[in-house]
């Protein structure tokens, strides 16, 4: 069997936007607080700007051009989690896929695994992935750079040549990328042109699709 019709091995996973349909809420939640500072942003433009990136006020700072007060991030967690308690819902379809998804699966987000944990919990998910979560704190740099995705590889001593990720950011899609990975955009919230663009191999807008795909030879 030559390299190139070799089955996946690993699915890996970003956790908002392709696990939880928590990319409108926490959106939502960034764009009005940095209203209510005085920041003139829309949803369109927060997408844009902070999509795949891990939060941080320096980061954050840098982007907008203007510093945000130090209290601004745990306020950001307080109220984004208070939005998910009532409205954070799986991303449609993922439950039924992942049942039929017979390969090793786990999650490697830019979110710190607290986010995670909460948000999976929520979701009633949390159980499927119980030491099988991922964050950029455990490695020295999140996306776009590969660390994450080659960390996640070694957990289960598997090749990245036969790992494939699901992303839906520009970013994410740029680190599997570099990871060696075979990575495929997930467009539920992004467009499919932006993930073709940062070199997915192939875009899919539901999540129906996703137990073929991992099956499908290469």
């Amino acid at each position: 069997m030559t390299r190139d019709s070799s089955p996946f091995e690993l699915l890996i996973l970003d956790c908002d936007g392709v696990v939880v349909d928590s990319e409108p809420i926490t959106t939502r939640v960034l764009t009005e607080m940095l209203n209510e500072l005085g920041v003139t942003i829309s949803v369109e433009e927060v997408v844009e700007t902070f999509s795949g990136h891990t939060f941080t006020l320096e980061f954050a700072s840098k982007s907008l051009g203007t510093s945000l007060p130090h209290e601004f991030l745990e306020n950001y967690r307080d109220r984004t989690f208070a939005a998910m308690e009532s409205e954070l819902k799986p991303v449609q379809g993922v439950e039924i896929a992942l049942g039929q998804i017979t390969i090793p699966y786990c999650i490697a987000s830019n979110g710190p695994h607290e986010k995670m944990r909460k948000t999976l919990g929520v979701t009633l998910l949390l159980s499927r992935f119980e030491g099988r979560l991922f964050s950029s704190a455990d490695v020295e740099r999140g996306k776009p750079f590969p660390d994450l995705f080659l960390f996640a590889a070694r957990h289960f001593a598997i090749s990245p040549s036969v790992c494939l990720v699901i992303e839906d950011s520009p970013s994410g899609v740029a680190a599997a990328r570099a990871a060696g990975m075979t990575v495929y955009g997930f467009s539920g919230t992004t467009a499919a042109q932006r993930l073709l663009d940062a070199g997915a191999h192939r875009v899919f807008c539901q999540m129906s699709e996703l137990p073929s795909l991992v099956a499908a030879r290469r």
